[in-house]
C-alpha cells in the first residue's frame, strides 16, 4: 500500500510538470525556412574499414558545406562530422547505402548552432538527413531542425526545416 502511494505522488508530480510546460510550448513561434546546403570540401575522410561481407564502416568523416536559406540566422559555414555504416549497392553513384549520424555546427556572425544528425543513402543514390540543433551567441534559447535531401551524390542538398523561438 505504501508502494502505491509513493507511486501516485510520482505520477502527479510528472503530470503537474508536463502540464506546465505545455503553456510554453504552445507560445513558442516556428519560423519555417528552405534553402541549399553546397559541398566545401573534405576536412578528413575519416577510417574507412571494408570488411569481408562487403559492407563498408566509417568513422570521422568531416566536411565543410555551405548553407543558404531564407532565414538568415541559418546561413553560414557548416561543419558535419559524420560516421556511417554501408552495404554495396550498385545502382548508387557512390557505389553504397547505408545509414550516417554525428553532429553538425553551422556558425554565422548572429551565432552558433549545434546539433545532431542521421541520414540515409538508398541503394538508388537519394539522400535523406534530419538534424536538430540548439543556438548560442544570438540565438541562445532556439531550436532548429533541418532536413534536407539530394538524388545523387553530387550537386547541392534541398534544405527545408523551422527555428523554434521561445
Amino acid at each position: 500500500m505504501k508502494h502505491y502511494k509513493y507511486a501516485s505522488m510520482l505520477v502527479l508530480a510528472l503530470v503537474a510538470v508536463l502540464l506546465s510546460a505545455f503553456p510554453a510550448m504552445a507560445k513558442a513561434q516556428r519560423a519555417a525556412f528552405t534553402g541549399t546546403s553546397n559541398f566545401g570540401g573534405t576536412l578528413n575522410a575519416g577510417e574507412w574499414t571494408h570488411l569481408p561481407s562487403g559492407n563498408v564502416r566509417a568513422r570521422g568523416i568531416v566536411e565543410v558545406y555551405h548553407d543558404v536559406n531564407t532565414d538568415s540566422r541559418v546561413t553560414g559555414e557548416e561543419t558535419i562530422i559524420s560516421n556511417g555504416n554501408f552495404r554495396p549497392a550498385p545502382s548508387s553513384e557512390l557505389g553504397l547505402a547505408g545509414y550516417l549520424w554525428g553532429t553538425f555546427q553551422i556558425v554565422n556572425e548572429g551565432g552558433t548552432w549545434d546539433g545532431t544528425f542521421t541520414s540515409e543513402i538508398t541503394a538508388d543514390g537519394e539522400y535523406f538527413y534530419r538534424g536538430v540543433a540548439h543556438g548560442s551567441g544570438g540565438y541562445e534559447g532556439l531550436v532548429g531542425h533541418w532536413e534536407a535531401y539530394r538524388n545523387g551524390h553530387s550537386g547541392p542538398f534541398a534544405l527545408s526545416g523551422w527555428i523554434l523561438e521561445p
